[in-house]
């Protein structure tokens, strides 16, 4: 946090460094700032004031005579919201994104709370990651609005008052099948936390493939799921994704047909890629050992 003190006025305020400190308003009103930024309705200069407005519960007041140290004051104070911001390997500005909290645990619509995943994806089904994971990728390429809503309509959803005290996820149960007409439904949303939860997809899927994790005192690496190792033997074409692995877990019979994987909760299918891609690797450097003899 940046610390901000006005001595005069004997008052402190509290400045997020980026999204992971931000309190769910405050996640919102950036969300709604960064995507208006990132469209091109706003510049980086309206961006940075009106962030540092929101993000310090400052109200832009009009006045007759214009106070041109307080807007000074203003200006050199939005440079502190370059910390949201880091350089990618094209030296490109992009969005730091480095949490896997939910930062809008729910959210309110058409008079009630529509609750979405925990923290770091933890009671979702497999189904709901892969359909979610086919929207994401969908805006990235279409930047279609339709896309942000879609994924409110999978990962949201109205509380299971009936089981949510014997079942890990508070939700109701996850039916694709209505998804479109939820979509639709949602398209109605903030901007704020249709974009706000695509931020923290996209963080989630950035934690993903570099996560290491411990299971049973053993370290797991999880990038090995992501790494894109092509052979010669391997064709021109692409690959079905998370829906190839759903497909392909059908198969094995482990978790029963199609829906019985779908189903299954997405961190179990994780570990089950993991340990199947581990001994696939193992393999392969037994053989390649064997070959140098």
């Amino acid at each position: 946090m940046h610390i901000i003190q006005i001595p005069e006025l004997k008052i402190t305020k509290y400045l997020p460094t980026d999204l992971s400190e931000c309190d769910p308003i405050q996640y919102i009103e950036m969300s709604a700032l960064i995507f208006y930024y990132q469209t091109g309705i706003i510049d980086y200069e309206e961006f940075r004031v009106h962030a540092t407005y929101k993000l310090l519960g400052m109200k832009a007041v009009r006045k007759k005579i214009v106070d041109y140290d307080k807007y000074s004051r203003i200006h050199q104070l939005s440079e502190l919201i370059d910390t949201f911001f880091e350089e990618n390997e094209n030296k490109e500005k992009v969005i730091k994104q480095y949490y896997i909290h939910n930062p809008i645990p729910k959210f309110r619509g058409a008079f009630r709370n529509f609750y979405g995943p925990s923290n770091d994806f933890d009671n979702i089904k497999f189904g709901e990651y892969v359909d979610a994971l086919e929207a994401f990728v969908n805006f990235n390429q279409t930047g279609e609005l339709i896309y942000l809503s879609t994924l409110l309509a999978i990962m949201y959803r109205k509380r299971d008052y009936y089981n949510s005290i014997s079942q890990k996820d508070k939700r109701k149960k996850y039916n694709s099948d209505i998804v479109p007409k939820r979509a639709k439904f949602f398209q109605r949303q903030h901007i704020g936390v249709l974009y706000g939860f695509y931020l923290y997809f996209a963080s989630f899927q950035k934690y993903l493939t570099s996560a290491t994790i411990f299971i049973q005192g053993s370290e797991i690496d999880l990038s090995i799921l992501f790494e894109n190792k092509k052979t010669k033997d391997e064709s021109k074409y692409p690959g079905l994704g998370m829906k190839g692995v759903l497909l392909s877990m059908a198969e094995s019979g482990v978790y029963g047909p199609e829906q019985g994987v779908r189903d299954t909760p997405l961190w179990e299918i994780l570990i089950r890629m993991y340990d199947i891609t581990k001994r696939s690797l193992d393999e392969e450097a037994a053989y390649k050992k064997l070959e140098k003899k």
